[in-house]
């Protein structure tokens, strides 16, 4: 029985991992768009039906795990709260925008969680994701004081190995696994070349240095370029293209705006840090 119970948790993890991550394409694909219309719609209709499969998958999983453990009220009050959100396509596929992270989530999968929280087999799937969301909120705050740090060791850069070689040393200190890039990977892009690689929380990071509006719009638009020709990679999926500007020569409010308007992948992150020049 033993062996029967340890088959199903892990079949219900798979599936749960698969569903957040079918989820995610889904919030590319709409923040993306897709050329022609009729491409779009297939897609995303592909991308749903896979979704609503898996979920009346886990659905019937999840029912045969409770009833198995005896669990007779709790799997009435499971019934109740998810079949309904199955079988209504709004509630389905219904998500969240977080502003902090800067992404859509599904409302549907942490219900799902939810109902595993007192099982323990759900714990370590549970928390290595906290600590990956964790490590990722880490990352951009130390991105977003790479001013602050150079200012604390003394350092007025000239080049852009200059603003990145004090940020690696912090990044490395934190995350003991990153290391830099090796030539394989650079192949995967043009423009793109990342100064550290993070594979505990499946991202790279590169910075770009302006020391004129010309330059910057030049190294964005290179960078914005590269982020749709790129396919996707097997060990990392965030990227941050960090650029250091020796003057405020847009603002944050426009660099904002145009990396918006530019439609780049909800896995790819522009930062605008104001520097010395």
């Amino acid at each position: 029985m033993e062996k029967t119970y340890i088959y199903i948790e892990d079949k219900i993890l798979s599936i749960l991992s698969r569903m957040g991550s079918t989820f995610y394409e889904l919030s590319l694909l709409h923040e993306i768009g897709e050329e022609p219309k009729e491409l779009y719609y297939e897609k995303e209709l592909s991308i749903k039906d896979k979704f609503l499969t898996d979920a009346d998958l886990a659905y019937m999983i999840i029912c045969c795990y409770l009833e198995s453990k005896n669990l007779t009220d709790y799997l009435v009050v499971f019934k109740k709260t998810i079949r309904p959100m199955i079988d209504d396509p709004k509630q389905l596929f219904n998500s969240v925008y977080d502003e902090y992270v800067g992404e859509q989530f599904s409302i549907f999968l942490p219900k799902l969680w939810n109902f595993l929280i007192p099982f323990e087999f759900s714990q370590g799937t549970y928390l290595d994701q906290l600590l990956k969301q964790a490590g990722v909120t880490y990352l951009e705050r130390i991105l977003r004081k790479t001013q602050v740090i150079l200012d604390k060791v003394k350092v007025f850069p000239a080049s852009e190995p200059q603003v990145y070689k004090e940020v690696k040393f912090v990044i490395e200190s934190v995350f003991t696994d990153s290391k830099s890039p090796s030539g394989e990977f650079l192949k995967n892009f043009k423009n793109y070349k990342p100064d550290v690689l993070i594979p505990e929380i499946h991202a790279a990071v590169e910075y770009k240095y302006a020391k004129s509006e010309r330059e910057l719009k030049s190294q964005f638009d290179q960078i914005c370029a590269d982020t749709h020709a790129y396919t996707d990679n097997p060990t990392y999926q965030l990227f941050y293209a960090v650029f250091y500007v020796t003057n405020d020569f847009w603002g944050i409010d426009k660099f904002k705006q145009a990396w918006r308007e530019m439609k780049t992948p909800k896995n790819w992150k522009g930062i605008y840090i104001i520097g010395k020049g």
